[in-house]
């Protein structure tokens, strides 16, 4: 019988120091297996033990961690960015923000974890080619919105904090790229 991953228990997991200091604070379904990804910190020489918080479900130890990074503020987590801490799934018909993709992303890692190498490998590659072409679809569906607005390139720069030279190279990729004489509009 396989168990769904909405019902699995998952644990938020705490890493410490000899003396007691709180290092980093995570969640997974296998904390021992997770801890040992973090080797390569530089403050995973400190660890000297690891407490385990049980939740009924992964949703449940995302607001778990959540809440208790934002309050002990431990110097492994980052609050945002790559490897930021997952906010709480969204409820029905909410849209999806970047740290629960990045959560998803945390629990699809930890299930490749059982397959051989290759086929994490190719699943991984899929994975990116897919969410690489919804990014570019989207950024350029956005593009388009804002030039039908009437915007310029140099004016979409700015609104998007882009440099004009990253906005043609962006559009070199994906359209076509505005001509020089554009710059002056």
């Amino acid at each position: 019988m396989t168990v769904s991953n909405e019902s699995r228990p998952a644990a938020v997991y705490r890493l410490y120091d000899a003396d007691g200091a709180l290092l980093y604070i995570g969640s997974a379904y296998d904390p021992a297996q997770r801890s040992k990804k973090h080797r390569e910190k530089p403050w995973w020489a400190l660890v000297a033990r690891r407490e385990d918080e049980w939740h009924p479900s992964r949703e449940a130890a995302y607001v778990a961690e959540t809440e208790a990074i934002k309050e002990k503020m431990p110097p492994g987590n980052k609050i945002s960015g790559p490897g930021a801490v997952a906010a709480p799934a969204p409820k029905p018909k909410a849209a999806a923000t970047p740290l629960f993709v990045l959560a998803e992303l945390d629990a699809y890692f930890d299930q490749l974890e059982g397959e051989p190498p290759a086929i994490q490998f190719r699943k991984l590659t899929d994975l990116m080619e897919a969410m690489e072409k919804a990014v570019h679809t989207r950024r350029k569906a956005i593009f388009q919105e804002l030039r039908a607005s009437g915007m310029t390139y140099r004016e979409i720069g700015a609104a998007v904090g882009l440099s004009f030279g990253r906005v043609r190279q962006i559009l070199a990729e994906e359209l076509e790229p505005p001509s020089d004489t554009e710059e002056s509009e």
